[in-house]
């Protein structure tokens, strides 16, 4: 495992450390001869010592067995990631029984522990390391509910990625999509906050199963054969991935929380359509696995765009604008010359001879 490579070294420099502290600590209480020019002394730092030493210890051996352990149950597990996601859980019990243990070591035992000031220094810490709490809070969360384990595929915020690595403080996902279209992988390592867990909402698209459903809208114009039109687009969808779904379809239905919502499983490619403004859409719908959604869709557009080109009855629309010549000349006058009379049915009479008449 790379991962085992690159924690090599800092191992091997943590034993050599864990055998001086040790050499020191014998030294001091005359365990083994003092060969050092001076006299050693170090009784007041003893419970220290010790507890340092055991940190070192833990360390040292989770770091060692790891690898054995991930290969153990990788057999027992579904993936490699499920087996790490394991071994994580268990090195925090060990590092939490650790610490109870390394506590107890520096006060004394029994005998040396003040209660009144182990409160007083627990209050002061909460208040101090609150952001620290709040990731320990939103881990437990995260472990308690499941909401996600090593090897998903999630969305935090604006963050969607796949999760490498989930420890106390935060969550680290090689994130896909951002400015790649699609959900291909942009390189990029993201670490998550755990306590965004309590804040945000957590997409998770493989917590159940490994499948995504998807749809790819045709836009085709209301001259086509209709009939036409949906059985490319339905012979397209089926020829990519119809021999999946049926093969899956039992895995996705047994998913489902309830009854009702498993009798809506489609089991095998579907086209639906809606009227637009400009044409009728039709929707490919269907399943696929999660991380190969992209691959998937284009392999179906693919197709349909070949269909549709040897069919002159189906065309595919899409916005456009006309263009129509005006026939007459800019400043060309269209006013017509019309009578008085039409517009009056009674003649008129000068002012004149109204007068005489009054």
């Amino acid at each position: 495992m790379p991962a085992q490579k690159k924690r090599k070294w800092p191992t091997v420099l943590l034993m050599i450390l864990l055998g001086v502290v040790l050499t020191l600590l014998l030294m001091s209480n005359s365990i083994i001869p003092n060969y050092l020019p001076f006299e050693l002394n170090l009784a007041e730092y003893d419970h220290f010592l010790v507890a340092l030493l055991i940190i070192a210890a833990t360390k040292i051996w989770l770091d060692l067995i790891e690898g054995l352990f991930v290969r153990a149950f990788s057999s027992r597990t579904k993936s490699e990631a499920d087996a790490t996601s394991i071994f994580q859980m268990t090195s925090y019990v060990v590092w939490f029984v650790t610490l109870g243990v390394v506590i107890w070591v520096v006060a004394g035992g029994p005998q040396g522990i003040d209660f009144i000031s182990l409160g007083l220094v627990s209050a002061a810490m909460i208040y101090v390391l609150q952001k620290p709490l709040l990731n320990i809070v939103g881990w437990a969360v995260l472990m308690y509910r499941s909401i996600y384990h090593l090897g998903d595929r999630i969305k935090i915020n604006d963050v969607k990625g796949y999760v490498t690595s989930i420890s106390v403080m935060n969550t680290t996902v090689r994130e896909f999509g951002g400015w790649m279209s699609g959900d291909s992988f942009t390189g990029r390592l993201v670490s998550i906050p755990n306590s965004m867990i309590t804040e945000a909402n957590v997409y998770n698209y493989t917590k159940d199963t490994k499948f995504i459903w998807d749809e790819v809208t045709v836009s085709i114009t209301y001259e086509s054969d209709m009939d036409a039109a949906r059985g490319h687009i339905l012979k397209a969808t089926e020829e990519v991935i119809g021999k999946f779904m049926r093969k899956h379809s039992e895995t996705v239905r047994a998913k489902y929380e309830f009854s009702d919502i498993q009798g809506m499983v489609v089991e095998e490619p579907r086209v639906v359509l809606t009227l637009g403004d400009f044409c009728v859409k039709f929707y490919a719908v269907y399943f696929c696995p999660a991380h190969r959604r992209r691959e998937v869709r284009s392999k179906i557009i693919t197709r349909v765009l070949g269909k549709i080109a040897k069919d002159d009855d189906v065309q595919i629309a899409y916005p456009h604008v006309e263009v129509v010549p005006y026939k007459h000349r800019p400043f060309e006058s269209r006013s017509v010359a019309v009578p008085t009379e039409v517009f009056s049915s009674v003649p008129s009479v000068p002012k004149e001879k109204v007068k005489e008449e009054g």
